[in-house]
């Protein structure tokens, strides 16, 4: 059977998909397919559908496909990506996802049910009332990727938002086999009044929820965030033509927020994470109802503070990182911000969910030069001459963000080790932030590990 048929499922789990669609190509991103997952579940709205993409194997540069093949091949160490979008969101950043590719690790992301490509006429927008049915969509793609990508797959998770907070409980609850590491996004760990300010409105979200479940909550959105995303609002992306049409309201409901609310609960109250894990947010946050141009490279969702105090509940190895200038979704911020993060990201996870004993210097800056590049239009399509990396849109490798450092991987800010990246444990002891926004925190042993298990804040 090849991987374009499509099969049943290995029911080798309770909630996996009965029926999985062979791959086609994507609803939105030219170069890639999609495959949509039929679970047995119903709710009150029918069956649970969800929505799996990935990068089309035959449009893939020729330098992706050789480190693609040596990971597995000649490696033995395949490396994929499982990615987990937020609230009134969906896959469409395809500039992350050719990121990873070009580095030879295959990108994975999910619609989940009643977001994006999986919403369905009739349905509620993004509407759930237990973050834990989203499990087994989780389960079942993991499943696919270990199908895809032979039993020695080492997975990364990667969630931004929601997203992170989905992708929390799962790893806790869960402890899916094949995923050696967690990488979050400025997750939605806690709530933007802080935890005492969840606390105070749990019971009047729980009040509105009696009166019914999808009561719609009166929380109101300027449009700021938006506003520094997309290129006809001032932003930096043209990234508008994928997304679902506006008659098409996400609307925060009692039940949503109350759903929310448990998971941020179950954080506070501490899991038990046993992968590593790195949490990446913005230096600062910048919430207010007046529009101010410094919103451009700042969080304007969450509370960054917030989010770090609560990420050190999150398991015993935590590496917590700033970002100087980024936005909500970090992969979407100004090209120096956008490029540390990519960095950050692919040397932490080279080191803590694969194991990689050697990062391709030339490759890597070539990717980051891509991605600093990028700006949502098609593209991603120029290799140097001997196909052994990738640059952007419209020669990208000369015009990406900072400069990208010597062959050695030097880059921007002070790197902690081989892998770059300072590990921290947020609780107790005094930071020392380093210039590239990494915080190291209580080493243990040589320093490349954290216990965060006793610290109190960040």
């Amino acid at each position: 059977m090849t991987i374009n048929e499509p099969f049943p499922s290995t029911n080798d789990g309770d909630g996996s998909p009965a029926f999985l669609s062979r791959w086609e190509p994507d609803r939105w991103l030219p170069g890639y397919q999609q495959c949509t997952a039929y679970f047995m579940e119903t709710d009150d709205e029918g069956q649970v559908i969800a929505t799996f993409v990935r990068k089309d194997p035959q449009t893939l540069l020729p330098g992706a496909q050789w480190r693609r093949f040596k990971r597995k091949a000649i490696w033995r160490n395949p490396a994929a990506i499982l990615y987990i979008h937020g609230w009134n969101d969906h896959f469409y950043r395809r500039h992350a996802s050719e990121f990873w590719e070009s580095m030879g690790v295959r990108f994975y992301a999910v619609d989940l049910p009643k977001f994006g490509r999986s919403y369905r006429h009739g349905q509620t927008p993004g509407y759930t009332e237990d973050l834990h049915s989203y499990f087994p969509v989780l389960d079942a793609l993991r499943d696919q990727i270990v199908r895809e990508c032979g039993p020695h797959v080492r997975i990364l998770v990667i969630g931004h938002s929601m997203g992170g907070l989905i992708a929390s409980l799962w790893m806790h609850h869960r402890r899916p086999h094949h995923v050696t590491a967690l990488m979050l996004n400025s997750p939605w760990l806690e709530l933007q009044l802080t935890r005492f300010g969840r606390w105070l409105t749990t019971p009047v979200v729980r009040g509105v929820t009696m009166m019914g479940g999808k009561t719609a909550m009166p929380l109101n959105d300027p449009g700021f965030y938006s506003r520094t995303l997309y290129k006809s609002r001032g932003g930096l992306w043209h990234y508008e033509r994928y997304q679902l049409p506006e008659s098409i309201q996400f609307q925060p409901r009692a039940g949503w927020m109350n759903a929310i609310y448990n998971g941020q609960d179950e954080v506070a109250k501490g899991l038990d994470i046993q992968v590593p894990v790195l949490v990446c947010t913005s230096e600062k946050s910048l919430i207010q109802t007046r529009w101010d141009p410094q919103m451009a490279r700042a969080d304007t969702v969450l509370d960054v503070q917030s989010v770090r105090k609560a990420a050190v509940n999150l398991g015993h190895v935590v590496t917590l990182v700033s970002i100087p200038g980024a936005l909500h979704d970090i992969s979407m911020s100004a090209p120096d911000a956008r490029r540390e993060y990519f960095r950050v990201g692919l040397e932490w996870a080279s080191q803590w969910a694969w194991g990689d004993s050697h990062v391709d210097r030339r490759a890597e800056r070539k990717a980051l030069d891509a991605v600093c590049a990028a700006d949502g239009n098609e593209g991603w399509d120029a290799e140097d001459g001997d196909g052994d990396g990738a640059a952007g849109n419209g020669g990208a490798g000369d015009s990406g963000g900072a400069d990208a450092g010597d062959a050695d991987g030097t880059h921007s800010g002070e790197n902690a080790g081989d892998g770059g990246v300072t590990d921290s444990s947020a609780r107790g002891d005094d930071s020392q932030a380093t210039n590239s926004g990494v915080e190291g925190i209580k080493g243990v042993g040589d320093g490349d590990t954290v216990d965060s298990t006793a610290a109190t804040d960040v």
